[in-house]
């Protein structure tokens, strides 16, 4: 009984050891009280107009908010990811002080914060800066993330602070990446709503299966067959089904994995798909798809022996990406059997 004891004791001694040491290090310790060193989130996130972040190793990104859609620009030349630049600004609204950085640790959160960390601006109305967060590594519990904030009042804070969402548990460092690639946005098509008018499916390798749907403002359905002529149909849901999976489209990345040779030879290739699609409110898109040789992944060449996973595409704007077989093979389906 002595001995079960001594156990219970010494295993009560280390976990409020344990709970006190992660205490220490999540920082219940340091100022709190300036709220101007403190201040970190944004209330009204729609006066954000853009947003610039730099990292240490020379990359940086500039995001900028239009009027004319609901998507930012990226670097003044592409469209922006809509998922992370919501994700930003949610960011910016929840951002909260979780605690102060232990003192035995400031110099070294500073040191990291100069040396490898993100740094953040924030603008405001007529593209004023309002904030500049300095955006640091995670604490030892991955529950918060290290962060220093400058505004043009105040000027840079001396003091580092554990930032953290309420309610998330992770950290917000990866929020905030400067790869260009990773940024842009890829949309094939994007005809939110009932503003999707014509999808025209031309199959290069069985022209007779190309086709054409077209739909009223108030969603009326008609088929065309390859030549044009109207075609009667029973099956109005397979039909419709077909038309409104043109609405949302991705591909999956912009890095192919290709030579430019092989990228030009592609290029020069006939595609065996090509979409044409467009809206009520004038905007139109047009993608080309080329098939893959079988590459080393789990799912294998196909019965046609193509990869069984991955195509590519070929861009409006003239860039070969790579596509995704499960996004697409219901697009390729044929509605003609001839």
């Amino acid at each position: 009984m002595k001995s079960n004891l001594r156990i219970f004791v010494i295993l009560v001694i280390v976990t409020v050891f344990t709970f006190l040491l992660w205490k220490m290090q999540e920082g219940t310790n340091g100022d709190l009280s300036s709220e101007a060193t403190t201040n970190f989130a944004i209330a009204d996130t729609s006066l954000v107009t853009k947003i610039f972040i730099a990292g240490t190793n020379g990359e940086s990104v500039l995001l900028e908010r239009r009027s004319d859609t609901r998507f930012w620009t990226l670097n003044g030349k592409h469209l922006a990811r809509k998922d992370a630049t919501d994700l930003l600004l949610k960011t910016f609204a929840r951002a909260e002080v979780k605690g102060a950085v232990p003192e035995l640790k400031r110099s070294t959160v500073i040191r990291n914060l100069s040396g490898s960390g993100k740094k953040v601006e924030i603008y405001l109305g007529d593209d004023k800066l309002d904030k500049t967060w300095y955006i640091g590594t995670a604490t030892p519990s991955h529950t918060g993330t290290y962060m220093l904030l400058e505004t043009p009042e105040e000027g840079k804070s001396q003091e580092p602070f554990i930032v953290h969402l309420e309610g998330f548990v992770g950290f917000l460092s990866t929020r905030f990446f400067t790869n260009e690639t990773e940024w842009r946005y890829t949309g094939v098509f994007d005809f939110p709503g009932r503003t999707l008018a014509e999808v025209k499916i031309t199959d290069h390798e069985s022209p007779s299966k190309s086709y054409s749907i077209k739909s009223t403002v108030d969603g009326e359905i008609s088929l065309f067959n390859a030549s044009g002529a109207s075609v009667d149909f029973t099956d109005t849901l397979r039909i419709q089904d077909k038309f409104l999976r043109f609405r949302k489209v991705h591909f999956e990345t912009f890095n192919n994995h290709l030579s430019q040779s092989k990228e030009d030879s592609i290029r020069l290739s006939l595609p065996c798909f090509t979409y044409e699609v467009s809206g009520f409110d004038g905007r139109s898109a047009h993608f080309d798809l080329f098939w893959k040789l079988p590459g080393t992944g789990m799912g294998g060449p196909d019965d046609n022996n193509h990869d069984g996973e991955h195509m590519y595409g070929l861009t409006a704007d003239g860039e070969l990406v790579l596509v995704q077989r499960y996004v697409f093979d219901p697009l390729m389906e044929p509605l003609f059997s001839k």
